[in-house]
């Protein structure tokens, strides 16, 4: 006997997409079994106000507990800049000028709005998270607002891969509407860096702008 499948049965069986949070949970937890990634990325900040965008390109490293390093390539293949940190402060090295600029790691953008990478931001309880019209179940892409306001930026926005849930694309707008995107690409974890790469001693010749700068 072949009994009739009630209306509707069918598509009640299909599992749910995760909903917002859920997906940034997935997230957090991607990035909560990585002790270390590195990739290539290409970065495009766009000004409003000017009209313009200024792309830049090079690799990036994390390891936990909050070391980084950026290292930013020209078109022809020269140093431009590195950013790096040892898990307190932050190097900035520009390379054409041979000057160093030190910010503490608390204070900056770019690891504040990225500090998940490196195992110490927790989504779900800083930001409200939703998803953005662009959205789909191939291609998620979630928007994050802080709960409380800051300086720094007001919105930020990742695209996801499906399957793992790691970010291929995050996206930051500033308070003035201008947008900081970044594409990673090539990326690999738990490959095991070693610290040396993310200490930073002063090039020989190079003028530190703030030397007075103190880091916890």
């Amino acid at each position: 006997m072949v009994l009739a499948t009630p209306a509707g049965a069918q598509e009640d069986a299909k599992p749910k997409a995760p909903g917002a949070d859920e997906v940034a949970r997935r997230v957090q937890q991607f990035y909560a079994q990585t002790a270390d990634y590195q990739a290539s990325f290409t970065q495009t900040y766009h000004d409003l106000a000017a009209g313009a965008k200024k792309v830049n390109t090079g690799s990036v490293y994390f390891k936990k507990p909050g070391k980084m390093r950026w290292d930013y390539m020209k078109e022809e293949g020269t140093r431009d800049k590195l950013y790096v940190s040892d898990g307190s402060s932050f190097w900035v090295y520009e390379y054409d000028f041979k000057q160093v600029f030190k910010q503490c790691l608390k204070d900056s953008q770019l690891p504040t709005s990225l500090s998940f990478l490196m195992g110490t931001g927790d989504l779900l309880k800083e930001f409200n998270v939703e998803f953005t019209k662009k959205s789909t179940d191939a291609q998620p892409e979630i928007k994050l607002t802080p709960k409380e306001a800051t300086p720094k930026y007001k919105e930020l926005r990742f695209t996801l891969d499906p399957a793992t849930f790691q970010v291929m694309r995050t996206v930051i707008y500033d308070p003035y509407g201008n947008m900081n995107e970044i594409l990673f690409a090539k990326v690999r974890v738990n490959k095991n860096l070693p610290d040396k790469g993310f200490e930073f001693k002063v090039p020989k010749g190079a003028r530190v702008l703030n030397p007075q700068q103190k880091c916890p």
